[in-house]
């Protein structure tokens, strides 16, 4: 999956602990933060530093992996233009 926005990261994040079994008190006590605080993220009240977002995906084993997109957009009068972003290997 290319992830193009925090929001995608927020549900992905979301999803991935829930199918873990965790609540939110319980996965932001193992990367140092409160429930509240994870409660804010998920729901796009706040915008956290990438690394606290990094140490949460990774708490929840989703490495991130770069590479290309599969998918090629051709704009008007020129050829095909590969899009470049990170894919998650879930």
């Amino acid at each position: 999956m290319i992830i193009t926005s925090i929001d995608q990261v927020r549900d992905l994040v979301r999803k991935e602990r829930k199918r873990r079994g965790l609540t939110q008190a319980q996965a932001a006590e193992l990367i140092g933060h409160t429930q509240k605080w994870l409660s804010n993220f998920e729901s796009g009240k706040v915008d956290p530093p990438a690394s606290m977002v990094f140490r949460l995906m990774n708490l929840l084993g989703m490495p991130l992996q770069q590479g290309e997109a599969q998918t090629a957009r051709k704009q008007p009068g020129k050829g095909v233009e590969s899009e470049i972003g990170l894919d998650l290997d879930l």
